[in-house]
């Protein structure tokens, strides 16, 4: 297989994975936004999956669907743009898009012998036309018609402009012959980066960019090192550098949809605390055994503990939560006692945390949740559902 193919290819098929990545985070809210965003996400699946396999099956079919996938990228395009500038784009534009992917997709599968490259030049100007028609508009637009959050993520979104216009033009390298490599596929994850890095809101524009390009650096910089050591020539160390970076990108991308599934959990159960109020304590506890954040929690109450003495109430004199790996050095100081009934209860239960929720009646919580260690923003949540817990029973809530 030729080294263009295979650096091709491995490209857009990290620019796919990216996007099944993004897909997976938008596609549990069905909101009128995700779903255009959603549309996006599709076409330009279809179009890169379809052009991998064209490049390795050499199956013309899969050629023609690249072409006509590619055609709707601009109209996607637009049609995400206009989600987020929640009004419609000029006439002209939505013209212009929604018949060059009609002409495109036509000419793609019947392949008139008249077109011969004008359909790609076609599609060229098409994709020029609408990004930058797109990214004139967002400039132009009147910011207050819009609400701080969705100014944001318009702005995130646009710088994805800065790469995606130049190259895109990589793509048509049969053509053009920009460069040894399509680039396109660095643009998609970077894409995706921006929209997966909406969610953090306390990040500036410059430090999401910065990041990104300290990112792109350490791909650039190991593709340089590696194809200085085997003396490459300059068009394969390209290639090598683009497909370093879409690696490094696509590992940053999966990293940060792990970051925000973690907040997004945390979040969550500081809305099931926001939501306490109207419950009883034993509808609260049940409630926090389905929670995603500590799923399988052991409620425990006095006629579950027998095999227990006072010394493991003790235990929890000092904290109200207890940590497997921080009880015994803690505790062997003191009261071996304690100590002993304390880790006695962690591999009954095989828990990590344990959580003294009432005294009176007595009451206490088994979580086995190694991750929680490694996580000091989720142990202060869960000690704010302890607080909360405790303050419920000693309202005197209790049946």
């Amino acid at each position: 297989m030729p080294a263009a193919v295979i650096a091709d290819s491995f490209v857009s098929l990290a620019a796919f994975l990216g996007l099944l990545v993004l897909r997976g985070s938008l596609a549990r809210d069905r909101s009128p936004l995700n779903r255009r965003f959603l549309f996006g996400i599709d076409v330009l699946n279809i179009m890169l999956l379809s052009r991998i396999l064209a490049w390795t099956t050499g199956v013309g079919f899969f050629g023609q669907m690249t072409e006509a996938a590619g055609g709707f990228v601009p109209l996607a395009a637009l049609v995400l743009t206009e989600g987020l500038m929640r009004r419609h784009a000029p006439k002209p534009l939505k013209w212009i898009a929604a018949a060059g992917a009609a002409i495109v997709l036509i000419s793609a599968f019947f392949n008139p012998q008249w077109m011969g490259q004008i359909r790609v030049y076609i599609l060229i100007g098409l994709q020029l036309v609408i990004f930058i028609s797109l990214g004139a508009w967002v400039i132009a637009r009147d910011r207050r018609l819009l609400t701080a959050a969705e100014n944001l993520m318009v702005d995130r979104l646009s710088l994805s402009l800065v790469l995606i216009v130049p190259f895109a033009l990589t793509d048509f390298r049969d053509v053009l012959f920009i460069a040894p490599v399509r680039l396109s596929g660095i643009a998609i994850l970077f894409l995706c980066w921006l929209a997966l890095s909406y969610s953090r809101a306390n990040l500036t524009h410059w430090e999401i960019a910065r990041s990104f390009a300290l990112t792109a650096a350490a791909g650039v910089s190991a593709g340089l090192v590696a194809s200085s050591l085997a003396g490459l020539d300059g068009h394969t160390t390209i290639q090598i550098t683009a497909i370093m970076v879409s690696a490094t990108l696509l590992a940053q991308i999966y990293n940060e949809r792990k970051m925000l599934y973690r907040d997004e959990e945390r979040e969550s159960m500081l809305r099931y605390l926001a939501d306490g109020p109207d419950k009883s304590p034993e509808t609260f506890l049940r409630g926090l055994q389905t929670h995603p954040s500590v799923t399988g929690a052991l409620v425990l109450w006095e006629g579950d503990l027998k095999d227990f003495d006072d010394s493991l109430i003790h235990a929890f004199d000092g904290s109200p939560v207890r940590k497997k790996t921080a009880s015994a050095p803690a505790d062997r100081r003191g009261d071996t006692e304690r100590s002993q009934q304390l880790d006695w209860f962690f591999e009954k239960y095989d828990a990590t945390h344990a959580m003294l929720v009432s005294r009176q009646p007595l009451v206490l919580v088994a979580l086995n949740m190694p991750t929680l260690a490694a996580s000091p923003g989720a142990e202060l949540e869960l000690a704010a559902v302890q607080r909360f817990a405790a303050l419920m029973f000693d309202t005197g809530r209790v049946r």
